[in-house]
């Protein structure tokens, strides 16, 4: 049974699932009242509710150190998350070449092949669950095929349970897990034959920070990010916006429109956040707005709470297709923006460019019960269940 708004403000807990209907509309409360609450959940944190605290503390690295991104502490480095300048530049320098635009446009024929081979497995029958035989698919088969470049899909589909595990509770297991995964897959590049090719795992196998290789570790904790960042994110949003096809008239005839959808998208990006929050930890006595903030006081950023702040957008509780703007923070802000939007905007293009190439007039399941996550990607669908026309 979900929590009502006064019970969450009493102590904040963004893992309950409890308390996951009602965070968005707890975080508005907090707006008007106490814009900074502070919880004893997971050894304590300060929340953050409104837009421009999420941007003040995001362009503030020497201030909030993103040394210890996750709640709940990350037992493994999940690099660049979690490295703060001047280190975090060297990092990016390797990863930054592999998800420009212009390098991921030249994979889409086969970001649309592996999106067509999950269409193909479910269109015949009318009927899907959205997450497992689409969403997941395309999301998995795109990681191995374009940024791994591995054809061992078994241990990638293994990296979307983890990663699944990992978003919806941030347990140590979790995270070990995804370890062990980015191990295998650097053994696999390494144990590869210098055939020339260029790609992720073969950078960070060959790459260096001045004259020395990259550790072990630090390799690891570079897969680890990327299995984290690309399985769970954009299987999140392909959920999120066929709920909306099957539940709102206006939205199929959006996105067929002729010249693309690059505005409503950003619309759903910012309505339904991807990456709902990341942590900060006070480097010094500081504040937040009005709101003091010791030095080794953990900050909880709620990316979320800051896409549904009226005093940034009007009517932030519902998907307005005609913003003039949307300056969403979904794919955060600063230096620690994600390595990996021009990848997911690409991936989500072609997803439904080719789902609604087949199909048509989405509709819920008779019977469907949509049950929500709680944690990182709150507020996706563990499972949609819906049906369609043929086109």
């Amino acid at each position: 049974m979900a929590k009502p708004v006064e019970e969450i403000l009493a102590d904040v807990d963004l893992y309950a699932e409890d308390q996951s209907e009602n965070l968005l509309a707890a975080a508005a409360a907090a707006r008007t009242t106490c814009p900074v609450p502070h919880t004893e959940a997971d050894g304590g944190y300060h929340l953050l509710t409104r837009y421009e605290d999420v941007r003040a503390v995001c362009t503030a690295p020497e201030l909030f150190s993103s040394a210890q991104p996750a709640i709940r502490g990350v037992p493994v480095r999940v690099i660049p998350i979690d490295t703060d300048p001047p280190d975090h530049r060297e990092y990016r320098r390797i990863l930054n070449p592999y998800f420009t635009r212009a390098a991921l446009e030249r994979h889409e024929p086969q970001l649309r092949e592996i999106a067509r081979a999950a269409i193909e497995s479910f269109v015949d029958k009318s009927s899907c669950d959205v997450v497992a035989d689409f969403a997941i698919p395309f999301s998995a088969g795109s990681l191995a095929r374009i940024v791994f470049a591995t054809d061992n899909r078994e241990l990638v589909d293994r990296g979307v349970a983890a990663a699944k595990e990992a978003a919806l509770t941030s347990s140590p297991e979790a995270f070990q897990l995804l370890a062990g995964l980015a191990m295998e897959a650097l053994a696999e590049a390494e144990a590869a034959p210098d055939d020339g090719a260029d790609n992720v795992l073969r950078a960070l196998v060959t790459a260096k920070i001045g004259d020395r290789a990259l550790t072990l570790e630090e390799r690891l904790g570079m897969v680890t990010t990327l299995f984290l960042g690309g399985l769970d994110t954009t299987r999140g949003v392909i959920a999120n916006i066929v709920h909306h096809l099957a539940t709102r008239a206006d939205v199929e005839p959006l996105l067929r429109q002729p010249g693309g959808w690059q505005r409503e998208l950003e619309e759903f990006l910012r309505y339904e956040t991807t990456v709902a929050f990341m942590a900060r930890t006070a480097t010094q006595d500081t504040q937040i707005g009005d709101t003091p903030v010791k030095a080794g006081e953990r900050v909880a950023v709620f990316f979320a709470a800051a896409n549904r702040d009226p005093a940034q957008f009007e009517r932030p509780d519902e998907l307005v297709f005609d913003r003039a703007g949307v300056p969403h923070v979904s794919f955060g802000f600063g230096i620690h923006r994600c390595l990996g939007l021009h990848f997911a905007r690409i991936q989500l293009a072609i997803a439904f460019e080719e789902l609604l190439a087949r199909t048509t007039r989405f509709r819920l399941a008779p019977g469907a019960e949509i049950r929500r996550q709680a944690g990182l990607s709150l507020g996706s669908p563990h499972r949609l269940d819906v049906v369609f026309d043929r086109v």
